[in-house]
């Protein structure tokens, strides 16, 4: 018989079998991707997208910055520079173009000997902008400080900032800094907030060195700062209920911290202090900026309604009832994990259209060096590491059959977790047998990728995955009449 008429036939009856799930399965797929272009990839909104993506990430390094700098870690804030950074110190004693780590590291030194204690918040949100591997941060912060010389003194200093990055491998390190000093002064609002704000500096620098002990998330600093009968009363959340004494604090601390893998903080207006002998509130409304543990790409929001309750004992200011009460929450991405998931989702489709099309060269170059294939059943069973095995036998594969067809029953479900992210799907394969040719078989497979993101690809405009595990689960290969 004809093979070209014979294909023609057994088609037609293939497209009765298949079309209903085929339609389904392929409609499903379209849809999730209509919004790339009718006529292709939308290069320019996939760049826009990745712009996007890197500025939340940008914005993470400036605001880590901006939270070295109040906690006065030189080791840290120097670790965000590129080896020939610039700072331009605009105003004050400072001022001065200061080009390199070692006069950077020099100036920073000098300024964190002037104070014996940092605060920070920005007056309004940063604007961030990226193209390619250059991005810019412009922001007005506000520092408080208490100087070394005046420890019951408050100053503030008003900053213009611009913050300028470059890419180094998957790092945005900071190649130009300028500090401008637009205002300075001590923090006052009328002569007589400023007299209660120098009598309630110290219950106030508590509340502020208790924020920031929850911002670098070391509970062993937060312990210390309650009194042993103390409650914590939590409003909002999967932590919400009422917590006595330092250990169910240190407890709900701990499970807050495990969320998170960043924390930043500052408050939205200048918190309020009353003050009475020996005791004092101070409330404020804060804004805790957060990076989750499960996924370090994302950027996330809590604003708290903050009341601190506090008694001067053993020569300090403890906590005797504190109110972290959640007023707002929300995510501070820019669509990131929508342009993530279409990239891993496509990804995968261009695999298994390269096993169809038996195309060795291409499938390979999918995989990272120390890729994993397991194959769960068959003839090909076992495990393959490494380039070498995983080539080896996509070759007895593509060898064992003269064409290969696939589709996915279903659309494949994607979970992004940090740098990795995951495909699960069912795939059927129909395949012809390359020494019959009348011979057509069917294989599901259930199938699973994972693929780890080596970095930013400049031809694409995206992040560049490979895989590094691949399970290729045959759960069943039989003739078409089966079917």
């Amino acid at each position: 018989m004809d093979k070209s008429k014979f294909l023609t036939v057994f088609f037609v009856v293939l497209t009765v079998i298949f079309a209903g799930s085929f339609v389904a399965a392929y409609a499903s797929y379209a849809a999730a991707n209509a919004s790339a272009s009718t006529n292709g990839v939308n290069y320019t909104q996939e760049v826009t997208n990745y712009d996007n993506q890197q500025g939340a990430v940008v914005l993470k390094q400036a605001l880590s910055h901006w939270n070295d700098i109040a906690i006065e870690n030189s080791t840290l804030v120097m670790s965000e520079y590129t080896g020939n950074a610039t700072l331009q110190w605009i105003g004050g004693p400072l001022t001065g173009t200061y080009a390199g780590t070692t006069q950077i590291n020099a100036t920073w030194s000098k300024f964190f000997g002037l104070w014996s204690a940092v605060w920070f918040y920005t007056t309004s949100p940063p604007t961030v902008s990226v193209n390619g591997n250059n991005a810019t941060v412009t922001s007005l912060n506000q520092f408080i400080m208490t100087p070394f010389s005046a420890q019951q003194q408050v100053q503030y200093l008003n900053i213009s900032y611009t913050l300028s990055y470059v890419k180094t491998g998957n790092n945005w390190l900071i190649n130009k800094e300028v500090w401008h000093i637009v205002g300075s002064g001590i923090v006052s609002y009328s002569k007589s907030y400023v007299s209660d704000l120098e009598a309630n500096s110290s219950p106030l620098a508590a509340a502020f060195s208790h924020w920031n002990d929850i911002a670098i998330e070391n509970t062993t600093l937060l312990s210390t700062q309650y009194s042993s009968n103390a409650t914590l009363h939590w409003i909002g959340g999967p932590l919400t209920g009422t917590y006595t004494g330092t250990t169910q604090i240190n407890a709900t601390w701990s499970k807050f911290f495990g969320l998170w893998s960043a924390v930043w903080f500052y408050a939205i207006n200048p918190p309020s202090v009353v003050m009475s002998g020996n005791m004092a509130n101070v409330t404020s409304v804060n804004q805790f900026i957060l990076t989750p543990a499960d996924n370090n790409s994302q950027v996330q929001y809590i604003n708290v309604s903050y009341t601190l309750d506090l008694a001067f004992s053993g020569g300090q200011w403890n906590i005797y009832n504190e109110i972290w009460h959640i007023v707002g929450t929300g995510d501070i991405s820019f669509a990131q994990e929508s342009v993530e998931y279409n990239t891993i989702n496509s990804l995968a489709f261009s695999h298994w259209n390269n096993i169809a099309i038996e195309d060795n060269t291409t499938v390979m170059q999918e995989y990272a060096t120390n890729a994993t294939l397991h194959w769960a059943n068959g003839a090909l069973k076992g495990n393959y590491t490494g380039l070498s095995q995983i080539n080896t036998t996509w070759n007895k594969f593509f060898g064992l059959w003269s064409a290969v067809w696939f589709y996915s029953e279903a659309p494949p479900t994607v979970m992004l977790h940090g740098n990795r992210a995951t495909v699960n799907t069912t795939i059927q394969f129909i395949v012809q047998n390359a020494s019959n040719s009348s011979d057509f078989k069917y294989i599901n497979v259930t199938y699973g990728i994972e693929y780890y993101n080596i970095g930013f690809n400049p031809t694409t405009g995206q992040n560049q995955y490979m895989i590094i595990y691949e399970n290729f689960d045959n759960t069943a290969l039989n003739p078409i009449s089966k079917v």
